[in-house]
């Protein structure tokens, strides 16, 4: 079926509404808050797809970086890609585009596995931008800070797609 432009604009937005929403939801740490927002960005690219969920994500970043409060602890400004954490913010499009590709794959572990390589590849750049900025000179000790969150992350992300599939069957089922 045909995807209605109207509706799935309007779904961005609201995504892009709800990664700030979800981004509040923290638990405080002394580098970085672990937040719930990436969780809001698997289900967008899972849902959306590639063109949608890229546009909600970056306009999620645009808004943010122009200093609008969506980050986490209601914060905006450009400091924020470029602090400790600025890396995982850079990975968000990188994390919604793998979630949306996954729909090349029929087999829902695989469609899983996909959105796994992203908060992999957007760990991978959040880890190095973290120990460049902080001097960080041990690899390890960089891996242990994160891999509480990690996990969570690799969780969340399998739960987005669950989520997905339910949003595109009962909301979107008369707008695809």
């Amino acid at each position: 079926m045909k995807k209605s432009k109207p509706l799935y604009m309007i779904l961005a937005a609201l995504f892009t509404a709800l990664m700030a929403v979800f981004a509040q939801i923290q638990i405080p740490t002394p580098f970085f808050p672990i937040t719930l927002q990436t969780f809001a960005i698997a289900v967008c690219g899972y849902t959306l797809g590639i063109k949608y969920s890229l546009f909600s994500v970056i306009a999620y970043m645009l808004l943010g970086v122009a200093g609008a409060p969506v980050f986490s602890g209601f914060c905006g400004g450009f400091h924020h890609i470029s602090g400790p954490a600025g890396g995982f913010v850079l990975g968000f499009p990188l994390l919604v585009l793998f979630c949306a590709l996954s729909y090349k794959f029929k087999g829902n572990i695989q469609k899983i596995l996909m959105g796994i390589l992203g908060v992999a590849i957007m760990f991978t750049l959040g880890i190095i931008h973290f120990m460049f900025i902080t001097d960080t000179k041990s690899l390890l000790v960089a891996l242990l800070m994160f891999i509480g969150v990690f996990i969570k992350d690799v969780f969340l992300t399998a739960f987005a797609f669950y989520i997905s599939k339910i949003i595109l069957k009962r909301i979107l089922k008369n707008g695809t």
